[in-house]
């Protein structure tokens, strides 16, 4: 313990503070220190609201990482602007990810584990090693996505698809895990095969399924296109810091369209719906996994930004990640919500090209959808802080009126002003 205080004294010396939740409070003396070490830094404003959101989970991102060699530390860009520029800093909050010379930003939802998680992953190699088959049972039974390379000597070697996992685990290390393993991790799971040579897996869902080099090349389907579509389970809850994801894997995005409450609950009416549409997912996986990607949404935002109106709740909307182009289930006369079989007439039909296409990315679109986010960001601010909201709008448009009132008078009263100066001139003129 003396050690760690003894090396932790001059960094804090140099940084600034350390509060009590672990969190250094930087300050420029930061950009001295940046390459020593590994630091994960949120860089934030006073005013932000989101950063005060933000803030106790940080204070718990800090705590979770305790174990590690990982800094966790916060800086005001408004007090420490050559820092912020130092870092092509321009929204807050910004959360920054800082080994030596290397710097990634996190672009993922601002929820502890999902935070401490991207932490983890940078702070070690893209392609890590179970050093026994229980860390892969462990990681299998957590139910989180990841890959694993089967690279066992007793295997005939794929040097080109090691290459290219190695690579890929590189690009993809920001958003899901890589590993290496024995055979003998594969030999446990039932209903799989064991390989001939060396292979890549991904795990989810409580299975392992195989990367196959001829049946996926025949589709023409590469080893990066594989990871990018299968990084993702079976049923997903969407948000804003994974929908930018689930768009480029060019896939449909098949949603439930759901609000949760004050606390993050359903009512029976949407948890019944998005159990129906997880069933459909997770049943009907030879028919729709190639094409679909299948989720729910807890606040519906995004989908309504995408249909452009106010979507009924509960309701589903699938959406082309491709041309932004979504779709909607035809309902009867006496169907309030979607049924298992408007939804799977829909899916059928969106799958062979013959559903009705809504919206899209042309340039109207575009316009209206800029329009339409503009409105509701507007309404939403108005709902949560009337008086502020006026406040913000009334005063610049209280400034531009000034200035025009300003001007137009300024025009009338000159004009004014030369029409009394010659009416005196003529008058002159007539007595001469």
């Amino acid at each position: 313990m003396h050690k760690i205080y003894c090396i932790l004294l001059p960094i804090i010396f140099l940084v600034g503070v350390v509060t009590s939740n672990r969190v250094l409070e930087l300050s420029d003396r930061f950009l001295d220190v940046r390459s020593n070490g590994v630091w994960l830094v949120m860089f934030y404003a006073p005013w932000c609201g989101h950063c005060k959101n933000l803030e106790p989970i940080w204070n718990q991102v800090a705590q979770s990482l305790v174990d590690t060699d990982i800094r966790v530390g916060r800086i005001d860009c408004t007090r420490f602007t050559s820092v912020a520029t130092e870092f092509s800093v321009s929204g807050f909050p910004t959360i920054l990810f800082i080994k030596g010379h290397k710097t990634v930003e996190y672009r993922g939802d601002r929820e502890r584990h999902e935070i401490v998680d991207f932490a983890r992953r940078m702070d070690g190699p893209a392609v890590r090693h179970f050093a026994s088959c229980n860390q892969f049972e462990a990681l299998r039974k957590d139910k989180k996505v990841f890959f694993i390379y089967i690279d066992d000597s007793k295997l005939s070697e794929n040097e080109q698809l090691k290459d290219n996992y190695t690579r890929i685990a590189e690009e993809f290390q920001t958003v899901v895990n890589f590993y290496t393993g024995p055979v003998q991790c594969i030999a446990q799971l039932e209903s799989v095969a064991l390989p001939i040579e060396q292979s890549a897996y991904v795990c989810k869902d409580g299975s392992c399924f195989k990367y196959d080099d001829d049946m996926l090349i025949s589709y023409n389907i590469s080893l990066r296109n594989w990871v990018n579509k299968e990084r993702f389970p079976a049923f997903i809850k969407v948000s804003p810091g994974n929908f930018h994801q689930l768009i480029k894997t060019k896939k449909y995005i098949v949603i439930a369209v759901l609000e949760e409450n004050q606390i993050g609950g359903l009512s029976l009416k949407m948890s019944e719906f998005r159990d129906v549409l997880e069933a459909i997912a997770v049943n009907n996986k030879e028919l729709y996994h190639e094409h679909f990607i299948f989720g729910w949404l807890g606040q519906p935002e995004i989908a309504n930004n995408i249909a452009m109106e106010t979507l009924t709740i509960p309701s589903l909307i699938v959406v082309n990640s491709v041309t932004y182009q979504y779709y909607l289930p035809m309902l009867d006369e006496d169907e309030k919500i979607p049924s298992p079989q408007s939804i799977l007439e829909l899916l059928d039909q969106v799958k062979n090209n013959s559903a009705q296409a809504y919206g899209g990315e042309t340039f109207l679109y575009r316009v209206y959808r800029t329009y339409y986010g503009a409105k509701t960001s507007l309404f939403g601010m108005w709902k949560g802080n009337p008086v502020l909201t006026t406040v913000l709008l009334g005063l610049p448009l209280g400034l531009f009126s000034i200035i025009c009132y300003t001007t137009c008078c300024t025009d009338i009263l000159e004009a004014g002003d030369e029409e009394e100066e010659s009416e005196i001139d003529e008058r002159h003129q007539k007595k001469e």
